[in-house]
C-alpha cells in the first residue's frame, strides 16, 4: 500500500502465550514486513528483547540509532499519571534513542473538562510531563507530540474517534506541538462504525483531510474501526485510497507549461481533443491521481459488467490481490535465524515449547 508509509502492531496474537504477546507481534512485523512498525510493550520486561531484535536487523545500537525501525507507543493515564511500565518504556527508549511517540487520552467531559479547550490544557500537561522524562534521560531523543485524546459520548458511554470535535483536538494540540518546535502524530482518519459503510468513509476521510491541512506529521488510523478496537484489511486498502488523495491535495496547484496558454487551445481546436497531446502525456500521472480498483469509476453499463461489486467487495479484492502477491522481505539468512532465536529463548521463558508455525 503506497500511500501508507508505515505499519502497526494493531493485532494481539492469543496463540502465544499473554506474557510475550507483544514481543511475537513485533518479531512478525520484523519477519514479515518491511516498514517502519508503530509498537509498544505490555510490560517492562518486554523492552529488552523487542530491542534486541531490532538490533538484530539494524546490526547495531549505533545504526538502530541512526535509522530507527520502531516508534514506541508510550501512554500516560489521566489524570496526568505515568505508570511505572510507561515511565520505564520512556527511559529506555530514550536510552536506545528509539523514537517515541506520547499518547494522552483526555476524554472531554469524562477524564477532562468539558470545553475542548480544557482538554487541550490537560493533553499539554501530560504530552509535556512525558517529554521532560525522555529528554532528562537522554537530552534530543526522538520523539513525537501525540494523542488519542476524544469527545465522551455519555449517551452510550463511548469516546468517538469519528466525533468532529475529537478531530478538532487533535489539529489543534498539533499547533501547540508545533509551536513547540516538535513533530507531532495524532489517531485521526479512522471510524467508530463496526463493518465498513458510509460512515466508516466520512469519518476517516473527513480526519485524513482535516490531518493533512493540518500539517499532522504522523497520523495513525487506517484500517481502524470501532474505537480503535477492530482493524480491518478491507478498510486498510479503502484508507490507501484516502490517504493517496489527501497526497495529491497536498501538492497543491501548479502551473506546468501552462503558459503561455494559447498554443494549447489551438491544439485543442484543432485536434478536437488533448488526450494524446504531447503536454498530456507528459504530465497526466503527475496531476491526475488514479486509484486502484478499489474505487469505482467506470460507468453504470461497465460497472454491472464487472460483477456490479459492492465497495467492499472490490475491497475484499485487493485483500485477496495484495495477499497472493506477497514476496517475503530481503532479510538475510543469518538475520532471520538470529531473530527467530530469540524468540524462540524468550518463548521459553513463559512455558512455551515451541512457536506458532509461520508461513513465509
Amino acid at each position: 500500500l503506497n500511500n501508507i508509509a508505515s505499519q502497526s502492531t494493531a493485532m494481539i496474537p492469543s496463540d502465544v502465550h499473554e506474557l510475550v504477546s507483544d514481543s511475537y507481534r513485533l518479531y512478525l512485523s520484523l519477519l514479515l514486513c518491511e516498514k517502519p512498525v508503530v509498537t509498544g510493550t505490555f510490560t517492562i520486561e518486554a523492552f529488552e528483547i523487542m530491542k534486541d531484535f531490532q538490533i538484530a536487523v539494524r546490526g547495531s545500537g549505533k545504526e538502530l540509532a541512526e535509522k530507527p525501525l520502531t516508534v514506541f507507543s508510550c501512554c500516560p493515564t489521566a489524570p496526568i499519571k505515568w505508570s511505572d511500565v510507561t515511565s520505564q518504556n520512556l527511559l529506555d527508549c530514550a536510552e536506545y534513542s528509539i523514537p517515541v511517540e506520547y499518547i494522552a487520552m483526555p476524554l472531554s467531559g469524562f477524564m477532562a473538562p468539558v470545553t475542548l479547550v480544557g482538554t487541550l490544557i490537560q493533553h499539554t500537561a501530560e504530552t509535556l510531563s512525558g517529554l521532560v522524562i525522555s529528554q532528562l534521560a537522554n537530552p534530543g531523543t526522538p520523539v513525537l507530540y501525540g494523542g488519542s485524546p476524544a469527545v465522551f459520548d455519555i449517551r452510550y458511554e463511548t469516546t468517538p474517534m469519528g466525533a468532529i470535535g475529537t478531530m478538532m483536538i487533535d489539529c489543534a494540540y498539533n499547533e501547540i506541538g508545533k509551536y513547540l518546535g516538535l513533530p507531532t502524530q495524532a489517531y485521526i482518519g479512522l471510524s467508530d462504525s463496526k463493518m465498513l459503510d458510509a460512515q466508516a468513509g466520512l469519518e476517516s476521510s473527513m480526519g485524513a483531510t482535516l490531518a493533512a491541512l493540518a500539517g499532522i506529521n504522523n497520523i495513525s488510523g487506517p484500517g481502524m474501526l470501532d474505537f480503535e478496537s477492530c482493524f480491518s484489511l478491507e478498510k486498510l486498502v479503502v484508507d490507501n485510497e484516502i490517504c493517496g488523495m489527501t497526497f495529491r491535495m497536498l501538492k497543491g496547484i501548479e502551473p506546468k507549461e501552462d503558459f503561455p496558454a494559447l498554443p494549447r487551445f489551438e491544439e485543442l481546436l484543432k485536434e478536437q481533443h488533448l488526450l494524446i497531446s504531447d503536454h498530456t502525456r507528459r504530465y497526466l500521472k503527475e496531476e491526475i491521481y488514479f486509484p486502484s480498483p478499489v474505487i469505482d469509476r467506470a460507468n453504470r453499463s461497465r460497472w454491472k459488467e464487472e460483477g456490479g461489486l459492492s465497495l467492499g467487495q472490490r475491497a475484499r479484492k485487493e485483500v485477496d490481490k495484495h495477499i497472493g502477491e506477497y514476496e517475503p522481505v530481503g532479510l538475510g539468512e543469518n538475520v532471520i535465524s538470529e531473530l527467530t532465536k530469540l524468540m524462540e529463548i524468550e518463548a521459553r521463558r513463559v512455558g512455551m515449547e515451541k512457536l506458532p508455525e509461520i508461513i513465509r
